[in-house]
């Protein structure tokens, strides 16, 4: 993480712990540096770009005949890394636009501070 944010500031560590939090990790506890997150992966908004992005990623599945389906996992055809190398970028591309709003979430937590 630390290498991220070197690299690409918060912008890049929003997005990979976004990634995280649609991988393998949840958000448990209520920190105030935690509802950033919640704020970018659970308002409603999120859940129209996650299934754009699925939706799109689901479509070029299904674009692909069974054979290549099949060894999507195991021993890809070229079909199949191709395919592969889309989903990451789909999902390379869900993760950014996601957190993205965390920077919106700050902005409004920002207002909110200018107007006490």
């Amino acid at each position: 993480m630390s290498e991220i944010y070197d690299a690409e500031g918060q912008k890049g560590l929003d997005r990979e712990v976004i990634r995280m939090l649609y991988e393998y990790a949840e958000l448990r506890g209520s920190h105030k540096s935690l509802a950033r997150y919640r704020y970018a992966k659970d308002a409603p908004a999120a859940h129209a770009i996650y299934k754009k992005y699925m939706d799109k990623i689901d479509d070029r599945y299904g674009q692909m005949d069974e054979a290549d389906q099949n060894s999507v996992w195991y021993k890809p055809t070229e079909k199949a890394k191709e395919y592969r190398a889309y989903e990451q970028d789909m999902r390379e591309k869900m993760y950014s636009e996601i957190a993205e709003r965390c920077g919106e979430y700050d902005r409004k937590q920002k207002n909110k501070d200018l107007e006490r």
